[in-house]
C-alpha cells in the first residue's frame, strides 16, 4: 500500500484513493506542519491507520468538510502504512 506526499493542493485524486491532511506532530513526534498526502483507498481499512482516523474523530469529529484532516506527522503516517504492510505480509507467509 502506498502514499506519496501531494503539494498541488487543489489536484485531482486519482480513482482508488484519498487526500489527507496530516496536521502538526498529533502526539507522535517528529515535527508539526501540514502535509497532504494522496493513499490508496484500502490503506484506510489497516489496524494502526484505523487508530490514526479514530484519533482524527475524537479531535476534528466526523463532520469534516474537505480534505480528511489526521492529526499525525508524515513520519508517524509512514510508520503507520510500513507496520500495517509487515504485519500483512506476516500474516500471508503462514
Amino acid at each position: 500500500m502506498g502514499w506519496r506526499r501531494n503539494d498541488g493542493g487543489g489536484t485531482a485524486v486519482p480513482r482508488g484513493c484519498v487526500a489527507l491532511l496530516l496536521v502538526g506532530d498529533g502526539g507522535g513526534g517528529g515535527g508539526g506542519g501540514e502535509e497532504r498526502v494522496v493513499v490508496e483507498v484500502r490503506a484506510l481499512g489497516q489496524p494502526r491507520v484505523g487508530m490514526l482516523l479514530e484519533r482524527a474523530a475524537g479531535e476534528y469529529g466526523y463532520d469534516q468538510e474537505g480534505v480528511l484532516r489526521v492529526p499525525c506527522s508524515a513520519d508517524e503516517f509512514r510508520r503507520a502504512l510500513a507496520a500495517d504492510a509487515a504485519a500483512a505480509g506476516a500474516r500471508c507467509a503462514r
